[in-house]
């Protein structure tokens, strides 16, 4: 009930969404609609075969701003970047607008109709054969529609295939179940319950299906409460956002990591937990694995039934099934993790879903493919390279494509149909655990877009069914309540079906035999040699299918601060002893294959690993993503999904310029020494230890000075104070709080160029810090928002007043005011003000004008602009407090990056209540005030980062 009225009850969700499929004018609106108020509707996004729940605003009808739904367990009210940048593809005007039918040369625009005409009689005389001829190709889906019409179609064409491809999936996982188990399970992990966590190359924190939640839970227990905190062990190849928040971190090629699951299963075996008989400890690996590996496992054995181990989708299956065989010993399983029987989502448990499109490719060079219907996604550009995907579509007798754009697999295909958005469509998506959401549409579709059940119902011969339909019957089937149309409603207005996850399976048996002879294997395996290549998803346009965000390509990759591009990343000492610098164009060769592509030094690589990212270099994804950064999968073959040896490396002569944001207004992170004490230290870090000893120790790490100012200071007299508290401890780096700014504030791109040249426009930016050794080195993020300063410098300076302060401390910007001198910039040691160098919104098309939220100003050219603490939520809370004649809650109010941090570091309230979050956070003993010893007074404090490392006397800060 408190989550609901928090999260809930301010946004008016009183009522669901009407049963009719029509968009009613208003001059007839609806009863209780009034124009321009926001309403909220519950629906989910899924990527990559798993789905989060979502809450999403809409104003008079049209969708502008992604909020996470509290009621759903993969997102409790938080959100990700990909989820929060979606709304901007709803109206990206280079989306697919109508169906397009290729015959040779020609190309001619078509309507829903001409496809009917065209595949209805072939879908009829396929069926005569028994589908013999019909091959669906789908992307990974979580529908319980789809599985069902899936099933129906196996029924109706027997003869038919199905296989699924996802460039990014975790079938390694899936498999590691099926060998440890007997049958394919799904890990869902709850790390609130672990006190000790182990990853082998699992980026759980980011790159995992069920982040947001887990995120969340690891936070819980980062805080130090009670002088508490988890640990965190972590070994990878490249560097990931998990490995950053890591308490101990080791770095070693992917060809090693198989040997370090032997070594943590023969340490566990010397204190008493015995995972696997007849695995031996690996030798010849680097010193510092020894010194990760032994206290990760007394830790381990210590923390028997509140531990954990996790491998990352890039590890073999036989990694996969020895962490299972290790969680099982060490009686983690049915407590910090449960396996559940998820449906089967692609090939048989005994061919992954590589092997599967092999099979495909071969029929189609056999020619026994009369149609082939792929269902989403983007093959021809991303299924390995040896396969020549694009040649074996050609093919196919006919061939006919849904999605979203018009894209590389598009224009080699005979029949092209424009996808439906998911927020302007009906369906159903399973979350992480199998909680069913309905995906419900908040407008009309745009383009007419089709959904894929509406394309199977036309093959099962039901051309009239509407995806609203089929996702009706099947809520109706899976609901257990009596009363079908209550449910239904309720499941629409919660966002979440009662009693719609998987079921745990009871006390699985890990088979011993099975797992011991994959990993001896896996062990007795020639060494690779040379330097190895390792693919890794993009943290912002993933496995390319975001390429035509503006959004996401401008947003920063969290740790190479890198935009519009991709890189390859290399060890320093590796870019040292093969000459290649920051920026050089090298050449990659892979299994024969070729790479030109942009160097990037980052520290933490593994020696002898290079890390590229997929996701670039497309030439069909639209304006915004054609052309931008390097095609990874050039280099992929299925031989190598995720990892190929051999690499050679070679320098062209070339460079390529990396719009980086790291060093814009550059200041080192821990200050430095003036008059014997320290100054100017933004991040302020500490161990576990440290704390219990003097728990004030980040306010003593720099002096803040007596209040003594040049001019005199105002007084404040607003019945509330605006403040913010950020906790570097629960930060992990996401990035998600400046996609959740960028929506709401309007707050426009600038391209490539200008970001280069220090332009971005970004109200809330997040900063890396890298400290220590390159091979070894600590990585600390730090949110940076305009710190709405009591003696706010950039006010004095200001001469024609655009910038002051209200009675509430909250710092305004007055836009018709501003003149452009740009002084307050100049003037703010925070360096967070942003001037609009140019017109930003030139020529918007009618469309994209849509995604604009109408609560804040589009800002012209030759203004400053900054983060105002959505002073817009701030003023509708607090009109309907008084409205309703009651006061303000704690916590009522909650700014977009506050909103969708799935840590929660972000805290937002008034200062003037003491019992307030955000009120006892800064006097919390942790909390500093980042340049405090300049005397502006910031109403945002953060806390300090504490770490758990194992074995840390008092004197290491």
């Amino acid at each position: 009930l408190k989550i609901m009225a928090a999260s809930l009850g301010m946004a008016g969700l009183t009522a669901c969404r009407w049963a009719e499929e029509q968009i009613l004018p208003f001059a007839s609106r609806p009863q209780g609609r009034v124009p321009g108020v926001p309403q909220q509707f519950a629906t989910a996004f899924e990527l990559g075969g798993a789905a989060v729940g979502l809450l999403v605003t809409s104003v008079d009808g049209r969708p502008v701003k992604v909020e996470g739904n509290p009621l759903h367990p993969g997102s409790l009210g938080a959100v990700h970047a990909w989820a929060q940048a979606s709304v901007l593809e709803l109206y990206d005007p280079d989306r697919s607008q109508h169906p397009v039918r290729r015959d040779a040369a020609q190309e001619t625009v078509a309507t829903w109709e001409d496809f009917l005409s065209f595949s209805a009689p072939r879908f009829v005389a396929l069926r005569g054969t028994k589908g013999r001829g019909l091959a669906i190709l789908s992307e990974a889906s979580s529908s319980p529609s789809l599985a069902r019409l899936r099933q129906r179609l196996a029924e109706a064409f027997p003869e038919s295939t199905w296989t699924d491809w996802e460039p990014l999936s975790r079938e390694a996982e899936r498999e590691g179940t099926r060998l440890a188990f007997g049958s394919p399970l799904r890990p869902v992990v709850d790390f609130s319950k672990a006190d000790v966590i182990v990853s082998i190359g699992d980026d759980f924190l980011f790159f995992h299906p069920n982040a947001i939640r887990q995120a969340r839970d690891f936070a819980s227990g980062r805080r130090a409460v009670d002088g508490k905190m988890n640990r965190l062990y972590v070994a990878e190849s490249g560097l990931s956002l998990t490995g950053a928040a890591a308490d101990h971190r080791v770095a070693l090629p992917p060809r090693d990591v198989p040997r370090l699951v032997a070594q943590l299963m023969a340490a566990l075996a010397a204190h008493g937990v015995a995972a696997l008989d007849g695995v031996a400890a690996a030798g010849g690996l680097a010193k510092g694995v020894a010194a990760f590996v032994s206290p990760a496992a007394k830790d381990l054995a210590g923390a028997r039934g509140r531990s954990i181990v996790v491998a990352g989708p890039s590890q073999p299956p036989g990694v996969h099934a020895a962490v299972h065989a290790l969680n099982i010993a060490l009686g983690n399983a049915g407590s910090v993790v449960r396996y559940v029987e998820a449906e089967a989502r692609g090939a048989s448990p005994s061919r992954g879903q590589g092997a599967a499109l092999q099979d495909l490719v071969a029929a189609l060079h056999e020619g026994s493919v009369d149609t082939l219907v792929i269902l989403g996604g983007n093959p021809v550009y991303d299924a390995p390279v040896d396969l020549d995907f694009g040649r074996a579509l050609a093919k196919a007798g006919t061939s006919v494509h849904l999605s979203t754009y018009e894209n590389e697999t598009s224009r080699t295909s005979r029949w092209h149909v424009p996808r439906a958005h998911p927020l302007e469509s009906w369906g159903d998506v399973r979350g992480w655990d199998g909680t069913v959401s309905v995906q419900q549409p908040l407008i009309e579709a745009l383009y007419g877009g089709k959904t894929p059940v509406e394309i199977l119902s036309v093959a099962l011969g039901e051309p009239n069914a509407t995806a609203y339909d089929v996702v009706r019957a099947t809520v109706a089937g899976l609901t257990k309540a009596a009363d079908k149309e209550v449910a239904w409603k309720r499941t629409l207005h919660d966002g979440v079906l009662v009693g719609g996850a998987f079921t745990p399976v009871s006390a699985p048996k890990v088979d011993d035999a099975a797992v011991s002879k994959e990993l001896a294997a896996l062990l007795a395996s020639p060494p690779a040699t040379g330097l190895e290549l390792l693919f890794s998803a993009d943290s912002s346009v993933w496995d390319g299918r975001f390429s035509n965000s503006a959004w996401l390509q401008e947003l920063p990759d969290p740790l190479t601060r890198i935009t519009w591009d991709n890189a390859a990343c290399f060890a320093p000492a590796d870019a040292d002893a093969a000459g290649v610098k920051h920026g050089d164009v090298v050449r990659l060769t892979a299994g024969g294959r070729n790479l030109e592509v942009a160097a990037y030094l980052l520290p933490g690589v593994a020696p002898g690993t290079v890390v590229l990212p997929f996701g670039y270099g497309r030439t069909a994804a639209g304006k915004v993503g054609n052309g931008a950064g390097f095609n990874s999968y050039l280099l992929r073959s299925s031989r190598a999904l995720w990892a190929a040896s051999g690499l050679e490396v070679s320098r062209t002569g070339r460079s390529h310029p990396l719009a980086c944001t790291q060093d814009h207004h550059a200041i080192d992170k821990i200050g430095f020494e003036e008059r014997g004490r320290r100054v100017g230290q933004l991040v302020r870090e500490g161990t576990l230890p440290v704390y219990r000893a003097e728990p004030d120790f980040a306010r003593k790490m720099g002096e803040e000075p007596a209040s003594l100012a040049l001019f005199t200071e105002l007084t404040y007299k607003g019945d509330h104070q605006w403040g913010m508290a950020i906790d570097l401890s629960a930060c992990i780096g996401c990035n998600a709080c400046s996609i959740a700014c960028q929506a709401e504030n309007n707050i426009p791109v600038v391209g490539k160029d200008q970001v280069a040249r220090g332009r971005e426009m970004h109200w809330i930016r997040v900063d890396r810090y890298f400290s220590g050794e390159p091979e070894h080195p600590e990585t600390v993020f730090q949110p940076v928002t305009c710190q709405h300063c009591e003696n706010a410098p950039c006010e004095s300076v200001c001469p024609v007043a655009a910038t002051s302060h209200n009675d509430e401390g909250i710092n305004q910007m007055v836009y018709n005011r501003c003149v452009g001198t740009r002084y307050c910039s100049n003037n703010c040691p925070y360096k967070v003000r942003r001037f609009n160098f140019y017109e930003n919104f030139p020529d918007v098309p009618q469309i994209q004008k849509m995604v604009y939220n109408p609560e804040v100003t589009i800002r012209s050219r030759g203004v400053m602009e900054k983060c105002t603490f959505c002073v817009q939520r701030i003023e509708a809370v607090k009109i309907a407090a008084k409205n309703e004649r009651r006061p303000l809650l704690d916590g009522e109010i909650v700014p977009a990056c506050a909103q969708t941090c799935p840590t929660q570091a972000i805290v937002f309230g008034d200062l003037k209540d003491p019992s307030s979050r955000v009120a006892k956070l800064h006097k919390d003993e942790r909390s500093y005030a980042m340049l405090g010893e300049l005397n502006v007074k910031p109403r945002n404090r953060y806390l300090a980062r504490l770490k758990n490392p194992a074995g840390v006397a008092k004197e290491s800060v």
